[in-house]
């Protein structure tokens, strides 16, 4: 158990949604608390001096005994939906103390306004030019020496995580989010909020498509200054050095040989084909703005479809089912774009494909061989229900909505496994975890989107409230009371990013970046550090499910496992929290 020193209401610290679910969790440690809670309004000036008005009175519900918090108790107050900052106080007989919440907002479009905050995050990451008020023009000489010695531009693109490499398959799936946001939400963003996110998208496809190597049909990679070729006496190799601590215009060029790029970050063809199928979404929505970039992100998918077409998947033998999913996204993408037939009926045959991976229980397998079973919400779910949804699916529409139905039926269960109602975990051996030992955030944004797909697939509000938990945990209700969105509420108090050395930016925080998130301990030593440079923070012999992230630093921390920014983390946010403010205005909108 995870005793609170005090009693106090765990509530989202970034406020709730008008018409969405509302719930604060009460923990009461061994023992049992009678009396109810009330919500109120902090704004009214009460004159003469007094109590502020109570907007609402419920009763506690008791949610048994879990091993985070003992006797646990829920304060639902769903049924508030009047816009304003409220509180939660606490009315129970066993104490005689003040018990109340953090301030929080009720505000319809919420999911929205948090959205555009995790798309703005991009920007900051930006490379090769200067950020004002964050950094100076950096990486301007990122190149890749080909083999006949020529240089290939590798300037541009976002710094991803916490350090300034650019890593592919991670920008892939920003540039993917971002696109899918343009799209999904452009009427209420406006043409200024849509170019915003579609131009932001674009600093990346830019940067793919710069890297992409014709002649081999791959991207390539460039990466930190400790594999460096020599450029001159002032810049040689810098093999001791793993990561650049330091401002990112201050680190040495970081230029790599064809050969270095290929062994360090050997491409494969799902990451190909990833990358691919966000350059074929983004070509197809900027062609009117951008036509000479929506052609080039265009021909690059087409090339690397058509590789794709007949391949052996080889390295991606573990992955296959990521493969399947994204090379039927990226045919769907082309198939919109162009109108050509042939990549309709190679959708088609990727989704028989993706189909005939679903296992009894309703999961996936992940690999070729069909052994490795995979319940996750991973692109293969967005493969799916586009398939359900779209004139892709043709025949195959109501297979794909079964497939659905039953996927959900598998994961339903790991929503139960706390009062926080984030999806929990299942052990190799079948146990169920609340916790697994990797992080948690990109996988709930990624079961927030699959969630309220299914509300408005099926028009069951019980989805959308599963949604919603998903987002909420990452935004403060959780057992760590700790919003894990830089600068929305009670933040952890340290980061895992290299901005922490810039000066201004020592606090780490990047607005509207998403940490890696909470973890599970595991009853033994666990390393949550930074294996990199040898600076580990360890938990020795913390409970099994003991959800850890790092709280005991300022600043900056070596935690990069719970405390890092992540891109893939942000895209996940960003579609689960645009498709989850589209399913409450469809099923509860005003």
């Amino acid at each position: 158990m995870i005793a609170q020193p005090f009693l106090k209401p765990i509530v989202c610290h970034a406020g709730y949604d008008a018409d969405g679910v509302k719930r604060a969790i009460v923990w009461a440690n061994a023992g049992k608390l009678t009396g109810h809670f009330e919500v109120i309004d902090v704004t009214a000036n009460v004159q003469p001096p007094g109590r502020p008005p109570v907007v609402y009175r419920g009763e506690l519900r008791e949610a048994g005994s879990h091993i985070w918090g003992g006797n646990n108790y829920v304060a639902d107050f769903s049924d508030l939906r009047r816009e304003g900052l409220y509180w939660v106080r606490l009315v129970v007989r066993e104490t005689k103390e003040v018990v109340e919440s953090y301030v929080f907002r009720v505000k319809r479009g919420l999911y929205l306004d948090l959205a555009r905050k995790a798309a703005r995050w991009f920007y900051y990451q930006r490379c090769g030019t200067e950020v004002p008020g964050w950094h100076g023009p950096c990486h301007t000489q990122d190149a890749i020496i080909l083999e006949d010695g020529t240089r290939l531009d590798a300037t541009g693109g976002w710094h991803d995580a916490g350090d300034y490499g650019k890593w592919l398959s991670s920008g892939a799936y920003g540039v993917w989010a971002l696109a899918s946001m343009a799209e999904e939400v452009g009427g209420e963003l406006g043409e200024r909020g849509v170019r915003e996110v579609l131009d932001e998208a674009a600093w990346e496809a830019r940067y793919f498509c710069k890297v992409y190597y014709e002649k081999l049909g791959t991207f390539l990679q460039v990466f930190a200054s400790s594999r460096n070729v020599p450029l001159s006496d002032e810049f040689p190799p810098m093999e001791n050095v793993c990561v650049w601590l330091g401002a990112p215009e201050k680190e040495p060029p970081r230029v790599v040989t064809l050969e270095q790029s290929l062994d360090y970050y050997p491409p494969t063809l799902t990451r190909d084909v990833h990358v691919a199928a966000s350059l074929a979404k983004l070509g197809r929505l900027i062609s009117r703005y951008d036509p000479e970039l929506s052609e080039r992100c265009l021909s690059i998918a087409r090339d690397v479809c058509e590789r794709a077409r007949g391949a052996e998947p080889e390295r991606d033998r573990d992955w296959y089912l990521l493969l399947v999913s994204r090379a039927l996204l990226l045919n769907a993408e082309l198939y919109r774009a162009t109108g050509e037939r042939e990549y309709l009926e190679g959708a088609r045959a990727w989704a028989e494909e993706l189909l005939s991976l679903q296992r009894d229980d309703g999961s996936f397998y992940r690999d070729v061989g069909r052994s490795a079973g995979f319940e996750q919400s991973h692109f293969h779910i967005v493969a799916l229900c586009e398939l359900a949804e779209s004139e892709l699916g043709g025949g195959l529409r109501e297979r794909a909505r079964e497939a659905f139905r039953r996927w959900l039926e598998c994961v339903e269960p790991l929503t139960r496994v706390s009062p926080f109602g984030q999806v929990g975990t299942r052990t190799e051996g079948g146990e169920v975890r609340n916790l697994g030992p990797n992080s948690t955030n990109r996988a709930l944004g990624a079961f927030a989107w699959a969630f309220a797909t299914a509300a408005i697939m099926f028009g069951e509000p019980r989805y959308l409230e599963m949604a919603e938990r998903q987002l909420q945990w990452i935004l403060g209700l959780n057992p760590c009371d700790v919003s894990m969105m830089a600068g929305v509420g009670a933040g952890p108090g340290c980061y895992h990013h290299r901005y922490c050395f810039v000066e201004g930016h020592e606090d780490g925080v990047v607005p509207g970046g998403i940490v890696n998130g909470i973890v599970g301990a595991n009853g033994g030593v666990m390393d949550v550090g930074d294996f990199r440079t040898g600076n580990f923070v360890v938990s020795d012999g913390l409970p099994v499910d003991y959800p850890i992230i790092d709280t005991d630093a300022r600043g900056w921390t070596y935690a990069y496992l719970t405390n890092e920014y992540w891109v893939i983390n942000n895209a996940w946010f960003i579609m689960g929290a645009v498709r989850t403010h589209r399913a409450l205005r469809l099923l509860r909108g005003r």
